[in-house]
């Protein structure tokens, strides 16, 4: 038997075949004893693949197993580590705070820009509330204003007409 017609046989155990080819395949397993041997040796081979029944959970195993956890937990501590899993993880700790602080200045986030500095020192020098300046022209402000200019003339600003500073 070639490969193509195991390949066949094969998708017929499976139910994988058009049903005219599965009436076809089984026409000739009934006019071909060797192909019907085949296709009953892929069958049994096939059968002996399953699993066997999962045996059932002994008594008490879940309470057994949550019982070991409770003790191998509390034995489980650093002081019990080996010293080199400790420094090693000291290390990393280390290596994590000084890539953050370095990620921090390498992307301009450990301290504002002179923009937002200078707005900062005006408001703080003209209102003990500075939010309500910050807020009136905000980013979310100029937003605002933009879809008003939209609503008012049924498109879209061009981009000298934005209706803030940050749009």
């Amino acid at each position: 038997m070639n490969r193509v017609m195991e390949m066949e046989l094969m998708r017929l155990l499976h139910g994988e075949l058009p049903p005219d080819q599965e009436r076809a395949l089984r026409g000739r397993l009934e006019r071909e004893p060797g192909l019907a041997a085949a296709l009953a040796r892929l069958q049994k081979t096939w059968s002996g693949l399953e699993l066997p029944p999962a045996a059932p959970v002994p008594l008490g195993f879940a309470q057994r197993v949550a019982a070991r956890a409770r003790e191998q937990s509390a034995t489980v501590s650093w002081s019990a580590a080996p010293g080199w899993v400790r420094a090693a993880a000291a290390a990393a700790l280390a290596f994590g705070i000084l890539l953050g602080a370095g990620a921090s200045r390498w992307t301009g986030l450990a301290e504002p820009a002179p923009e937002v500095q200078a707005q900062a020192g005006q408001v703080a020098a003209t209102t003990s509330e500075p939010t309500d300046a910050l807020l009136d022209d905000s980013l979310a402000a100029s937003y605002w204003s933009a879809l008003d200019d939209i609503d008012e003339s049924g498109e879209a600003p061009s981009a000298g007409e934005t209706g803030g500073d940050a749009l």
